[in-house]
């Protein structure tokens, strides 16, 4: 299978630095447990754990830009501290970009970090996880009200985790939170990483009355229950804000880009898909 051209993937995790101490390279039995059960097949770097192999599957996939994202300490998930993320777009500028990550209940101190950050034109966002948190909070909390402040003032998306496992508990993937804030904050651009599933429909309903809701359903757009409603609003309205991404390592590149290019999109707009959306949103990456 052959992949489209031009990429621009927005969840990348490669085997580098913090990102080898996640269960995701810890456990590869796990992960590839994971890729058979939705039909996706195993890569050369979840082998190897070699950074430049997986440089080079980007390049062999036509993947020309890659958003990698920090993730602050908590008690579920190990994850890459931002130092790491930078280290990486300072290792392959033309390849890497940044989204680094701030305590959601940090205030001040977290708005003072993100000024800091947002000198660097690599970080082109910032990743915002409160139901990872010890004491879980969800997306619209209000005491995460200076951070959304912060970010729109500097026009710095929010990347949002609202997936199965984005708490304690499957109703962090509720987007309700989600479409309270984008409607406090409409000039605020919030992606929803892994597209709100299992609730499909309802993240969908979110993304039709808010127009600076941005979605990337990931892991959940290929060989998943509800995929195809993805695919159906992006024919209908949500062709400007998709944006593709594959949740390396949890799926391959080559093998994700190109099944995901064979989905019934209205013909056209795969560009957009695959580079346009992600290249304007982000769009000090310029």
């Amino acid at each position: 299978m052959s992949a489209p051209q031009c990429i621009y993937d927005v969840r990348f995790r490669p085997p580098f630095a913090g990102f080898l101490d996640c269960v995701m390279y810890k456990n590869r039995a796990r992960t590839i447990a994971h890729m058979r059960a939705r039909d996706m097949s195993p890569f050369p770097a979840l082998e190897s754990l070699k950074l430049e192999d997986s440089v080079k599957e980007c390049a062999e996939a036509n993947v020309t830009r890659a958003l990698v994202s920090g993730r602050g300490p908590n008690p579920m998930f190990e994850g890459a501290p931002n130092e790491d993320v930078l280290e990486l777009t300072r290792l392959h500028p033309d390849l890497f970009r940044a989204a680094i990550a701030v305590d959601p209940l940090g205030g001040e101190t977290a708005v003072k970090e993100i000024r800091q950050y947002a000198h660097n034109k690599m970080v082109v966002a910032v990743v915002l996880e409160p139901g990872l948190l010890t004491t879980p909070a969800y997306f619209d909390d209000p005491r995460i009200n200076p951070v959304f402040e912060e970010c729109q003032s500097l026009d710095l998306p929010i990347v949002g985790m609202f997936g199965p496992i984005s708490g304690p508990d499957i109703g962090f993937a509720d987007p309700l939170p989600l479409d309270r804030v984008a409607g406090l904050f409409p000039k605020l651009k919030i992606i929803g990483a892994h597209g709100g599933w299992p609730y499909v429909t309802q993240m969908l309903a979110v993304a039709f009355r808010r127009p600076n809701v941005y979605l990337s359903p990931d892991i959940f757009m290929l060989n998943m229950p509800g995929s195809g409603q993805y695919v159906e609003a992006v024919n209908l309205y949500l062709e400007d804000r998709f944006l593709f991404a594959t949740a390396y390592p949890f799926n391959g590149l080559q093998e994700y880009a190109a099944k995901f290019a064979q989905l019934p999109f209205r013909k056209g707009i795969l560009p957009k898909l695959l580079y346009e959306n992600a290249a304007r949103l982000f769009s000090r990456d310029q």
